[in-house]
């Protein structure tokens, strides 16, 4: 618990210092892109629609709102079975690389998701049991990968890896699934 807490305190604090950095530079004539992506991982699907500010040449704000589609099949250490779904966002961070025709880059995220997942499991008797759990999710998690532009026009394509924790913030019923997390992500945008 005390690892998670330092975990969340050291996420928060390089977010709200990008924040203020951010407020203080002049970001107007640096692009603003919109687009849309899907975030893979072993346990669900996320897809989202994305708006990424530009606040320099080589850095930039990332917003996402979306939904997250969860079905934990047997990577629950607590349940038989976990399924559900949920609404949320998150706010980044991007830095940017120039290589070849393109850039790789490297972030820093933070997920909010609401959920409400369905379990099963066996109860003390040896009888199936079942119920259903709100879980208010933290997801703090890093990402690298490399943007492509698409040829004559104003977007681009991008292939992101992820890794991060998922922590049950705040939990409504019988306690679910939490832990690290890899993710691969494919996402395209265009400038506005």
């Amino acid at each position: 618990m005390k690892m998670r807490f330092i975990f969340l305190c050291l996420t928060l604090f390089l977010l709200g210092n990008t924040m203020s950095q951010a407020q203080n530079s002049d970001s107007s004539h640096y692009p603003v892109y919109l687009g849309v992506s899907v975030q893979f991982y072993p346990a669900g699907i996320i897809p989202t629609i994305n708006l990424d500010h530009a606040i320099s040449e080589k850095s930039s704000i990332l917003l996402r709102l979306g939904g997250n589609f969860v079905d934990r099949k047997d990577f629950s250490d607590v349940n038989i079975t976990e399924e559900g779904e949920g609404f949320g966002g998150s706010i980044g961070f991007r830095r940017y690389f120039p290589s070849g025709k393109g850039k790789f880059i490297a972030g820093l995220n933070l997920d909010v998701w609401s959920l409400n997942i369905d379990w099963t499991d066996i109860g003390p008797t040896d009888a199936p049991i079942s119920g259903s759990t709100y879980t208010l999710v933290l997801q703090p998690w890093l990402e690298g990968g490399y943007f492509l532009p698409i040829k004559n026009t104003r977007s681009q394509i991008g292939l992101t890896l992820g890794f991060g924790r998922e922590i049950n913030a705040i939990t409504s019923g019988a306690e679910v699934e939490q832990g690290f997390i890899g993710s691969v992500s494919v996402q395209y945008q265009f400038a506005l």
